[in-house]
Order: structure tokens, then sequence, then C-alpha cells
């Protein structure tokens, strides 16, 4: 598959990889030239392309690490990629079938394995440290692992759950004897991934499947305030929810449940991120709404429009940048919910709202869809630029389906399309 780059001019020092197996190398590893102006709303030169060789798996996740590394991971490998010049760092097969990188101290990426934690050296991807499941959960026998919840600071927290036999009751006199009954047992982890070790855990309702995947949804200075991902809540807890989502919320320090609580008519599928003042934020029916977390309290109300669904905003500052499935995009006041500014994307209508992701700079706001990536100022509002790959060029190529997604590292966001990455420089 070719990198999906006709049409564009690719700067100089840049990567192109064509889908081999071999990577084509940089003209040399120093970042690439500052890029010429283009024609108003048409996407930056990018900085490099790289696509992933069609021999191996599409990657499973992408992430950047310290604004260094662009770490790719799949079934048979993790591949890290030089985020000046797009160039292949190093490759692990240790690290297959992995989650999302993240930081873990100086020099070492750190990934959640099937059967273990890996941390892995920034500078080759030689396994530095690992610990199995097996040996640092002796008392979860069996553990499986969810998706990370998420990461603050050094520490990582997680679900995991095990099965465990609960013998049938002794039978009374004259009645036939039980059966051993096999049932899932859950937790959620503490895990400090510089010190390698578990600060805490506490026990959870187990999920569909024994391990329930929670998104993080606010983290703040004595709690983290947690939702449970609905594909994962068993027929009693979805009925027992009768419709509406459960949050959960944790003191930092002991994993000691709080609370929890439901917030107005918030489904289970609704998109919602909690801030560090105290208020949550989640769509209702078509419109988003923020909540007092500590009484459950609606504090404003962001209409959207009719039949559509706000997908996760994004906080930046005292602004809380929103996007809905009408393609709208656009930024309120996170306090009062007072609209600054909302653009549309020009995409047509239909399917979910694009995900939002802001430039580590802050000037710049990304929406992606399935069908391209459109730059946003975050001041106000103006439609910078949009970008769309070209796909298989081949006759008989195969259509990608995949939406985009944006990650930001730096000065650089890297729009990523199934197999092919293009790096583009934002403010």
């Amino acid at each position: 598959m070719a990198a999906g780059a006709a049409g564009l001019v690719v700067g100089g020092g840049a990567v192109l990889a064509l889908g081999s197996d071999d990577q084509a190398a940089a003209t040399d590893d120093k970042p690439s030239a500052a890029p010429r102006p283009t024609v108003p709303g048409r996407a930056p030169e990018p900085r490099w392309t790289y696509t992933h060789p069609a021999t191996a798996p599409v990657p499973l996740t992408a992430g950047v690490w310290r604004d260094e590394l662009l770490v790719l991971t799949g079934t048979d490998r993790a591949t890290a990629l030089d985020l000046r010049t797009g160039r292949a760092r190093w490759t692990s097969k240790d690290a297959a079938g992995a989650q999302k990188v993240l930081a873990a101290g100086d020099g070492l990426c750190f990934l959640a394995g099937p059967a273990e934690f890996l941390w892995l050296s920034s500078k080759d991807g030689r396994v530095e440290h690992r610990v199995r499941y097996a040996d640092q959960f002796i008392d979860v026998p069996g553990m499986k692992v969810g998706p990370l919840t998420g990461l603050t600071g050094n520490v990582l927290w997680f679900t995991g759950s095990h099965t465990v036999t609960v013998k049938a009751p002794k039978p009374k006199k004259g009645e036939k004897p039980g059966k051993d009954t096999q049932v899932a047992k859950a937790y959620l982890f503490a895990y400090d991934v510089v010190r390698r070790e578990e600060v805490w855990r506490t026990a959870v309702p187990a999920g569909r499947d024994g391990t329930p995947a929670y998104r993080l949804t606010a983290v703040r200075d004595a709690d983290v305030v947690l939702a449970q991902d609905a594909a994962t809540l068993t027929a009693a807890d979805a009925k027992a929810a009768k419709g509406k989502a459960l949050f959960r919320c944790f003191d930092r320090a002991s994993g000691k449940p709080l609370w929890n609580r439901q917030f107005g008519s918030v489904s289970p599928t609704a998109a919602a991120l909690g801030d560090e003042e105290g208020r949550l934020y989640a769509a209702v029916g078509s419109g988003l709404q923020a909540f007092e977390t500590a009484t459950g309290k609606p504090v404003w109300t962001l209409a959207g429009p009719e039949g559509s669904v706000f997908g996760t905003p994004v906080l930046a500052g005292k602004l809380l940048h929103t996007a809905n499935r009408a393609q709208e995009v656009g930024a309120v006041e996170a306090a009062t919910g007072r609209l600054a500014w909302r653009r549309s994307t020009e995409v047509p209508l239909g399917g979910n709202a694009p995900a939002l992701t802001l430039s580590t700079g802050g000037g710049t706001l990304l929406a992606a869809d399935s069908t391209q990536v459109t730059a946003f100022a975050t001041a106000d509002g103006r439609r910078l630029w949009k970008f769309q790959d070209i796909g298989a060029q081949e006759p008989k190529g195969a259509t990608v389906s995949a939406p985009y997604r944006v990650l930001a590292a730096g000065k650089t966001v890297v729009v990523r399309r199934e197999r092919a990455f293009y790096a583009f420089p934002v403010a």
C-alpha cells in the first residue's frame, strides 16, 4: 500500500515508506526544514510520511513517547519511529500484542502485554524490565488485565480479574450436596510504573467477561472518577442502571471507594469528561450538559442540533472544546457554558462526532472523522486547513474505511489512517 501522499510535496529530510518490508532511509537525522507557505485551506507540507509494511498486521495502537517517539503496537511486534524524521528507530517482538505506550521514567517506554508489563529502552527497544502478572500478582492467579484505564504522573490505573471457586454450602441432613460454582473477582489497581510496584487495589464489580473496562473521566488532587464501559456491563448491572451511566469515585491515595453516582439522564454509552474544578461534562440527548460531581446537580446545558449527539469534549484552560454528529466543532466557557465559537467541518452528515485533539501548544484544534482532518484556530474558530489522503493508488488496491486519528507531539501532530501516518507542523 502506498503512503497515500500523492499530490503532497514531502519536505527535505523526510522519509517515505512504501509498504514493503524494507524501510526507506531518511536523508539524515536532522529535523525537517520549516514548512513553506501553502495555499489557504490546504494542509501544510508534512515533515515526513510513513506507511506500515503491507506484510505486517495493521497496528493495534499508536502512541507518542515524550514527544520523541511514535510507537506502534501490533500483534507481531512494536515499532518505534523517530518523531523528527519518521525513520524507524527499533522494533520489538517482545512487545507483540501490547497496549498503548506510556512514559515510565527516563529513557523507558512502558507497555502492558497480554501476560506481563514491559519496560523497553527508548534507544533500541531492548527489554530493560519485565514483570509477569503471575509473578507480581501471585494472589490473583490467572489474572486477566483489561484495557488500561489511565496514567497520571507515575501511577497507572487498570482493572484485572480472575476466576475463583465458591464452595457449595454444606447440605442439610437428607439433602443432596450442591455444586461448587465459578465466579469472577475483579479489582481496580493503582500501579507505580517507575518503582514497578503496586500502590493499592480495591474490589470492584466484575464485568461481562470478568474484567470490567473503565474510562478515566476526571483526575483531581484527592480523587479519581471513572465510568464503566457499557460493553463490559453484566446484564444484571445494565438492568440495575436503568439505562443510565454509573460513575465511580475512588480516593487517589488509598483506593477507597467514595461514591457511586448517576448524573441526570446520562447514558452508559454517552461521552463524558470531568475537570479539576469538580464539574462533569456529558452528552445528554442532542445537547451537552455540565453537572456538579459533588451533588449531581446540573450547572448548564449547551443545545445541539436536533438528532445530533456530542462526542467527548477536550479541556483547554477555561475553555471546553466540543464536537457533535452534525459536524459542528466549537468552544464554550467551561464554567458557564457560554458559546465562544462554533464552526462546521463541512463533512457530509452521518457517522459519529469528530474526535478532537488539541495541539501541545494549544493553538490548534484538530477534528478527525472518517472523511478528513480539519484544523481550527482555538482562539476564534478560524478554519486553518483540511487534509485527506489518497488511499491505495493501485487500481485493485483495497478501499480504506478506517477513520482518521490525530496524536499531538510538541510542535507536530501525527495524522493516522490505518497504515498511513503523516507528521504536520502546528501551533
